[in-house]
């Protein structure tokens, strides 16, 4: 088939008209012929690069010039999918960009640091999105039948940890470990944020994958300002910094992390009006001594059990408006409540004062809320409690479940 010169005829045609006409407005000056590239114009939209990261489009020489590498082509082939990938040391101000280091044992820096400055006089929040995230742990503790001497450096980030600031705002709390699937959200700054990590000399191999993008004010993806995660959807799953996400079991050394304070919050879906919380994983019963997913701080007495309230003054969960019902540990929707707190630690998940309190089964409540909006808080303070004593009640290692275990609990929101 022979090549139809029709069309970009016409294009020419037209393109010299509009410049003959430009010339007879302005003839007191000189013109100057319209280029084909003064015309092609595109919105520096997000794309998804060959590379499957997130990119920007720009022109090729823009994406050059921004210190950015070409994931394939965007706006119909004028532009590419420009994607910002940082080493240590890196700065950045564009929307979508990865903090990048592959698995090593010796890092390319150390402290090892990113500035993130925002893209824009309007963003508001700006989203950090764990894709990979394995540095060295806390020094870990270990719930057993002993009293353990490990002391007060028991979930302290001591080898290696990563902080986010962000001057002028709370930034976020000192973590390390696994925390691969995780993300934190701050509230922005004018004066540019560091993401930084601080490695030991000690021997153990070390990845992380960070995707960072901007917010801007009003976009709701980007969770309400103070909120340090935010969970979207009907259900889902949200854990402790450190918490071993892909395991089924939680063994006896699982340890939550020192000096955490911050809030996580859900959003309120469309005809959803309440949320419950329960444990991934249930555990067994009192006497099986088989770990659940949660344990926070010692227990109430020398059984170990649940703890609210006022008992909960170290580590705790906060659930403005927790409820329950008193016989089915279940939650209905526009009934009174018969258990109601504010707080919750011990070895269980549960408002119940016994150990087992549904059946045979612990951790089998859910803990409800209608109280808007949705959110948990979560705190522990520096240093584990390890009494002298070999009671739950005087040691948080002491005895299975333990109370060093933070938390990995399931969410959903139930029906107006």
């Amino acid at each position: 088939m022979g090549f139809n010169w029709t069309a970009p005829f016409i294009f020419v045609f037209l393109l010299l008209s509009l410049n003959t006409m430009v010339l007879s407005q302005n003839n007191t000056r000189k013109g100057k012929l319209f280029s084909i590239f003064q015309i092609i114009n595109f919105p520096n939209d997000g794309c998804v690069g060959s590379s499957s990261r997130n990119g920007t489009c720009y022109t090729s020489d823009e994406c050059i010039t921004k210190g950015g590498s070409s994931a394939g082509s965007c706006a119909q082939g004028f532009g590419v999918c420009c994607v910002f990938s940082l080493a240590c040391g890196g700065t950045t101000s564009e929307n979508c960009t990865y903090l990048v280091q592959a698995s090593t044992s010796t890092p390319t820096a150390d402290p090892c640091t990113f500035t993130i400055c925002k893209c824009s006089s309007n963003i508001c929040r700006i989203r950090l999105d764990f894709t990979t995230f394995s540095i060295a742990g806390p020094t870990v503790g270990t719930a057993s039948s002993t009293v353990s001497t490990n002391g007060g450096s028991i979930g302290d980030c001591t080898s290696d940890s990563f902080s986010v600031t962000s001057p002028g705002n709370n930034g976020s709390p000192l973590i390390c470990g696994f925390n691969t699937g995780q993300h934190m959200i701050v509230d922005s700054s004018d004066l540019c944020h560091k993401a930084s990590f601080d490695f030991s000399g000690t021997a153990v191999s070390r990845q992380f994958d960070i995707k960072v993008t901007q917010y801007a004010c009003g976009d709701e993806m980007g969770g309400p300002p103070g909120c340090l995660q935010y969970f979207t959807g009907n259900a889902g799953q949200f854990a402790s910094f450190n918490f071993p996400t892909g395991g089924t079991a939680v063994t006896a050394g699982v340890t939550h992390l020192s000096n955490q304070c911050y809030t996580m919050c859900f959003r309120q879906e469309v005809g959803k009006c309440a949320i419950c919380y329960n444990t991934v994983i249930e555990g067994g019963d009192a006497d099986a001594d088989i770990q659940g997913s949660f344990g926070l701080s010692i227990s109430s007495n020398a059984a170990v059990k649940s703890t609210v309230d006022l008992g909960c003054s170290q580590d705790y969960l906060q659930i403005p408006g927790g409820e329950r019902d008193a016989t089915t540990a279940m939650f209905v929707l526009g009934t009174i409540p018969t258990i109601v707190h504010d707080r919750v630690c011990g070895r269980f998940f549960g408002f119940g004062t016994t150990a087992d309190t549904v059946g045979t089964i612990d951790n089998a409540e859910s803990i409800c809320s209608a109280q808007k909006p949705f959110r948990v808080v979560f705190k522990t303070d520096s240093d584990e409690v390890l009494g002298t004593g070999a009671d739950p009640i005087v040691s948080e290692q002491n005895l299975s479940p333990g109370g060093i275990i933070g938390f990995h609990l399931n969410y959903a929101l139930q029906d107006c």
